[in-house]
């Protein structure tokens, strides 16, 4: 799965075009989540958005919107599941029958074991401290049993990741890594930034 990025969820300068530069340097999915956003204002991001770019996509909010554009996917934030049954499986059967992923985010383990439906892959946060929000701390003191839950669903690493601790994710098991901060802290170093995440991913280890 490699690197996923997820949007600020604040608006940012040219974000558009960064974005459009990111899918072009390889970027197979974006979590677009502007919790804020009225439904005209994520329409404009989506329609800013390079139709080619657009099956790449994957909403947080405003789920409607994914089926109306073609987007890759929609995924369940921790308050929509806790408060939303039974629309959240609704809305797992519509995005299935419009070939959609279905993806969600979890702040423990155990919660892997007990899924609510058969997720394509769930955040699990926060592996290190948060880059983008101060004062969220790791939630994990032991990660080496990552890989004894991966008969449940892919799993990707989300929370203070950059690209000093892929490999340590890799050892881990973890299917991929979401970057928010490490992205988005630096607009225009955004591609570059990417970029070297990316290919820390790709790199294959050597056993000698």
């Amino acid at each position: 799965m490699s690197i996923i990025v997820i949007s600020d969820p604040e608006e940012v300068l040219n974000e558009a075009d960064i974005l459009n530069a990111l899918f072009a340097e390889g970027m197979e999915t974006f979590h677009l989540r502007k919790p804020h956003y009225s439904k005209a204002e994520t329409e404009a991001l989506i329609e800013a958005i390079e139709p080619r770019y657009r099956g790449r996509v994957v909403l947080h909010h405003r789920y409607p919107l994914a089926v109306d554009y073609g987007l890759k996917g929609i995924h369940f934030t921790g308050g929509f599941i806790k408060n939303s049954f039974p629309k959240l499986e609704d809305w797992y059967y519509e995005a299935k029958q419009n070939a959609m992923t279905v993806s969600a985010s979890k702040h423990q383990l155990a919660e892997l074991a007990t899924l609510e439906v058969a997720y394509d892959y769930v955040f699990l946060s926060p592996i290190f401290d948060s880059i983008s929000k101060i004062g969220y701390k790791s939630n994990f003191s032991d990660l080496e049993s990552v890989g004894e839950y991966g008969t449940y669903t892919k799993i990707v690493a989300l929370g203070g990741i950059t690209v000093d601790k892929i490999d340590q994710l890799k050892r881990m098991k973890f299917d991929g890594a979401a970057v928010l901060g490490a992205i988005w802290e630096e607009p225009v170093q955004a591609v570059q930034t990417f970029r070297e995440l990316k290919a820390a991913w790709e790199k294959q280890d050597h056993i000698f």
